[in-house]
């Protein structure tokens, strides 16, 4: 294993759990520094790579409800999948810049460049020493320099022209008796679950369920002796769930009980209809929607999903009596920070999410990211035409296993900066920490044995949510030993170029290599062989046109040893051969499949969602955000 290799760590933080997270993805770090790409391309090579491709676990590519894409009857592989995939993998091989685009411009390149969300709102004094850094940021953003709360209270207003405004309250903050206590709510309108967060009008009042956050001040809520009978009680809970007779979750339904929480209400009338409405950016809306994509709870563009938040024009005139500009489309109350006139965020309650100040671009660490790559003179830009072609894969053969419902697919999630990020001993680094890096390039680990199918409990679970809510879906894989074959076509690459190209199936001589495509890559679905042939334009076939065995080959086979040394002989021209072979040691681990032969091998690609044995069943490192295991620690 190579020095450098054995250095690069991710230790836990002092005072947490020794063994580090696990995962089913894992980073190839980014380069040290950019290849730039040829200059001057005198060759001018054309042909094909034909690619045999076999399942080495099941694959699915999605695109017919639970059944393989297959357009005309057979599955195929897109070529846009297979295109998707290589050009990835060309660009880690290759030492290429790692870009970025906010949602505003397009999907990034490489990563949506967008400003990621957070909430922390408060860290006991028991608390892991990660909450209570979060805890003093979250308050930094959301508290000025007096120590008063940033958010406002206001309206959001869509309009006709699908606009967003936001119009203030006539009241500068919220008026402090504008609550009910969660007792007399449920009494008066339905019961409330501690994780509801929604908005119920009533006539012109609206009732801001926000999660049902603890009072700070229960004594306020409750006369002198139901609150020292209240404490009374709620230490003899906590007693029971320290000696662990009482869960959690029974002791949070005991105390609520006692009616001490709030709900704060806003009312229609404290819309500012004369004043001046602040427009919210495109980029501050399509970053709140990209946070919202994947959270529960109130989404405030969410018109149609949650249509009973809104007030509509017509409605705010029947309860107000006025005639309201025509622009005007629905209104749903919220909390917004600004600067001067500009939105800066926006949410639900009071303590919305936030976006860390940073961007996630910021965080990419490698000189020379604006120099034109090798992916850049080969896939083509936006100004520049693509010289390599993919065409579909079409199957050989192929079985299909049993459709069946299978494990909640959620995309890994930023937001657990412990893995997204670098880490060493000491605090943790999140997105505005001085110094926050990215990990670089996410691939999935190969697993020789996916477990794909959702438990009974998940679906017991899922099948509580209202029907058009249910998250699980149902999948019909292609199973182990599916064959397809596809081609690679090229033109007028130069020597370097192609052999840049063939490294993708080299790898630095890698004897046992498997790639990763399809969905389902978290279960393991998606491992294939792959198998090359490098075919190039014979210059013969245009002047004779037939052979012994009739129309002579337009192609001859090449061996492509020759042109992969092209490729090195450039790299150390450039003097980036040292550069290169780090990035190459982390690539060559994730894509060898000889590692599922291990024993251990599932137990060190696991991930850490709520299987380990906890009272609550939440993994106790991802509890700590113990940092993910690097790439070298997991193959140890």
């Amino acid at each position: 294993m190579p020095e450098e290799g054995r250095k690069q760590t991710n230790r836990p933080p002092q005072g947490q759990p020794s063994s580090l997270a696990t995962a089913p993805y894992n980073f190839v770090s980014l380069p040290e520094r950019v290849l730039p790409a040829p200059t001057e391309r005198t060759e001018q090579l054309s042909g094909e790579i034909t690619l045999e491709l076999e399942t080495l676990t099941p694959l699915f590519i999605g695109g017919n409800g639970s059944k393989s894409f297959a357009p005309l009857g057979k599955p195929i592989i897109p070529g846009s999948t297979l295109r998707g995939m290589f050009k990835n993998l060309f660009k880690v091989v290759t030492c290429g810049a790692f870009r970025g685009q906010s949602s505003a411009q397009k999907k990034g390149e490489d990563f949506n460049d967008e400003h990621i969300y957070f909430r922390c709102l408060m860290a006991s004094s028991s608390a892991p020493a990660w909450m209570k850094t979060l805890n003093q940021h979250y308050k930094k953003l959301m508290t000025d320099a007096d120590g008063k709360k940033k958010a406002r209270p206001g309206f959001l207003i869509h309009t006709t022209d699908d606009k967003y405004f936001i119009a203030p309250s006539i009241y500068t903050t919220d008026r402090k008796d504008d609550y009910i206590t969660i007792k007399d709510y449920q009494r008066q309108y339905k019961p409330v679950r501690r994780t509801d967060s929604a908005v119920y009008w009533d006539g012109g009042t609206a009732y801001c369920l926000t999660g049902n956050q603890w009072a700070n001040r229960p004594e306020k809520l409750l006369d002198g002796a139901a609150y020292t009978a209240y404490k009374k009680e709620l230490e003899t809970l906590r007693d029971k769930v320290k000696a662990h007779k009482l869960s959690k979750q029974e002791y949070d339904r005991a105390a609520r009980r006692h009616g001490k929480q709030i709900i704060r209400y806003t009312k229609l009338e404290y819309v500012d209809w004369d004043g001046e409405w602040l427009e919210v950016p495109e980029d501050v809306q399509l970053s709140y929607r990209r946070d919202r994509k994947n959270k529960s709870g109130v989404n405030l563009f969410d018109e149609k999903g949650h249509p009973k938040f809104f007030l509509t024009r017509t409605r705010i005139e029947q309860l107000t009596r006025k005639t309201l500009p025509k622009r005007v489309a629905t209104l749903i109350p919220c909390h917004y920070i600004s600067e001067g006139k500009q939105i800066k965020a926006f949410g639900h309650g009071q303590c919305f999410r936030v976006p860390y100040e940073r961007r996630i671009g910021q965080a990419v660490k490698v000189a020379g990211n604006d120099l034109r790559d090798f992916a850049d003179v080969v896939f083509g830009t936006q100004e520049t035409s693509s010289r390599v072609y993919f065409e579909d894969a079409t199957p050989l053969s192929f079985t299909e296993l049993a459709e069946a419902k299978a494990h909640l697919l959620m995309p890994p999630n930023p937001t657990s900066y412990q893995l997204y990020l670098k880490q060493t001993t000491g605090e943790l680094k999140h997105w505005d920490s001085s110094g926050a890096e990215i990990r670089g390039y996410k691939m999935y680990w190969h697993n020789k044995q996916p477990d794909w199918q959702a438990s009974r409990s998940e679906l017991d679970n899922d099948n509580k949510r209202p029907p058009d809510d249910r998250l699980i879906k149902s999948m019909k894989p292609l199973d182990t030993g599916a064959r397809f074959k596809s081609r690679i076509r090229f033109s007028n690459l130069s020597k370097v170029e192609l052999g840049a190209l063939l490294m993708m199936f080299d790898l630095d001589g890698l004897k046992d290599t498997a790639y990763k495509i399809g969905q389902g890559k978290p279960l393991g679905f998606g491992s294939v062989r792959i198998t090359p042939t490098l075919l190039l334009d014979d210059e013969a076939a245009y002047t004779e046109l037939f052979d012994e065995d009739g129309w002579k080959n337009p192609y001859r086979v090449e061996e492509y040893g020759e042109y992969v040394d092209e490729f090195k002989g450039y790299l150390a021209a450039a003097k980036m051969s040292g550069v290169w072979q780090k990035v190459m040691d982390e690539l060559k681990i994730m894509l060898d499949w000889s590692l599922t032969e291990r024993k251990d091998w599932a137990s060190r690609i696991k991930s850490m969602s709520g299987d380990v044995s906890q009272r609550d069943g939440v993994d106790e490192r991802f509890k700590q955000r113990v940092p993910l295991a690097s790439i070298f620690e997991v193959v140890k």
